[in-house]
């Protein structure tokens, strides 16, 4: 698997089908850090040629050097000068972050405290993502903690060996509720803003903001710009996906609901975002747990796969419909496509990547009863590649990639409650 999935961004807005530009950069950073702009991407090219059908991921938990991990959220990131993807784990108890620097195939170098901060701190902290704000090369720490009633957000700079220290303003106060941020270029300067959302934020304002957007300044310092920025939203914010929906060549986003009609936000081109949900999206009342993109049928737009707990019986198409895809008419206006080799079970995640180089994304699916590998052909072709691909053991509650061992290939890995597994990429 020969990709640049990088969580959440890419350095410009370009298909996820045409990102061999990105080979000579660094290849994951989450999951999708090292670029600084838009979308994550999904595919790049295969700079060797490997006969796709013998692509694997094989279990490589050895490599590890905890032997019971205790996981409360994981990410991969660069902490360190070297090019391989180093993985950060925050403890059960959410006390502790860790940094597990790679090794390539030697494994990882025995657990280390992130840093005198996160060794010394007593607040729980309730949520991390990893990305680059002050564009030195290394990947940052945000962290979001305290209370529901009074949360914060911090922001631990990397060293570049894989040491993390707080500057005096680098916390912000956020608003009650808030529960999860991601890092993307909103305003198209190249550097990454903060996204933050939450299931119910109490509004301060008359303006029911739903979410909350700090705008990076350039330095590593933000500016919380929200009311000028954002539109007044309902609650319920479960997930949200960046991509350029409309064509325009910014950032655009699609949130994921708990319960009810997903919503639509088109990006002016400079940061601010209208809400196109009734004119854009059709009318779906699930309970839509989380949605990722990518070109499904080869026709230059970003299409979404929606992954649901449930669908309203109205809205299903065959009896048993839990997922389904929005297939992009142009311009950012979606129909809902039903697909019959979708699982038809309740599932939480989706993560599309080119798993064995053939350039049409496929898709890993977290159900209910485990992960679902659908190998991709194009033009909303399928096939169910689970018992073939991917390891014994896969019941998982969020995954991350990376590239370990610096062979340009996204290994991965995968966690639940009672434990977690390492997945290597291979061609054999």
């Amino acid at each position: 698997m020969n990709i640049c999935k990088l969580i959440y961004q890419k350095k410009s807005y370009i298909s996820p089908f045409s990102i061999s530009v990105l080979i000579l950069g660094l290849l994951f950073i989450l999951f999708i850090s090292a670029c600084g702009g838009i979308s994550k991407p999904h595919i790049k090219r295969n700079p060797v040629t490997h006969n796709p059908s013998s692509q694997s991921f094989r279990d490589a938990t050895g490599l590890l050097p905890i032997k019971e991990l205790s996981i409360a959220q994981a990410n991969f990131l660069l902490a360190n000068k070297d090019s391989s993807s180093d993985l950060a784990i925050l403890n059960k108890s959410k006390l502790k972050l860790y940094i597990l620097l790679s090794q390539g195939e030697k494994g990882f170098l025995k657990k280390i405290s992130a840093g005198q901060w996160t060794k010394n701190n007593k607040e729980t902290i309730n949520f991390f993502a990893t990305a680059d704000v002050n564009s030195d090369g290394g990947d940052d720490l945000i962290l979001i903690f305290g209370n529901s009633e009074n949360p914060k957000t911090k922001i631990l700079f990397n060293n570049k060996k894989g040491y993390f220290y707080s500057k005096k303003d680098g916390s912000y106060s956020l608003r009650p509720g808030i529960e999860k941020v991601i890092p993307v270029d909103l305003d198209g300067d190249g550097d990454r803003d903060l996204f933050y959302f939450g299931n119910i934020i109490k509004p301060s304002t008359k303006k029911y903001h739903q979410t909350m957007v700090l705008i990076n300044k350039g330095d590593g310092k933000f500016e919380n710009l929200t009311s000028l920025l954002m539109p007044a939203l309902p609650a319920g914010i479960r997930d949200a996906s960046f991509a350029d929906y409309d064509g325009d060549g910014v950032v655009d986003i699609f949130l994921v609901y708990e319960k009810g009609q997903n919503r639509l936000l088109i990006n002016n081109g400079v940061g601010k975002f209208s809400d196109r949900t009734s004119s854009s999206i059709p009318r779906l009342l699930d309970d839509s747990k989380h949605a990722d993109w990518a070109d499904f049928d080869q026709d230059g737009d970003n299409d979404i796969l929606v992954v649901n707990r449930s669908i309203h019986k109205k809205y299903r198409r065959y009896s048993g419909e839990t997922n389904y895809f929005l297939e992009n008419k142009g311009g950012g206006n979606f129909r809902k496509r039903s697909h019959k080799i979708l699982p038809r079970l309740p599932s939480q995640k989706v993560y599309l990547l080119d798993g064995n180089g053939n350039n049409h994304p496929d898709a890993l699916i977290l159900t209910a009863k485990g992960v679902y590998y659908l190998q991709g052909y194009g033009k909303w072709q399928f096939s169910d590649e689970t018992i073939r691909r991917l390891p014994r053991f896969k019941k998982f509650d969020q995954m991350v990639f990376g590239d370990i061992n610096q062979d340009k290939y996204l290994d991965l890995f995968g966690w639940s409650r009672q434990t977690g597994r390492l997945w290597l990429n291979r061609f054999d």
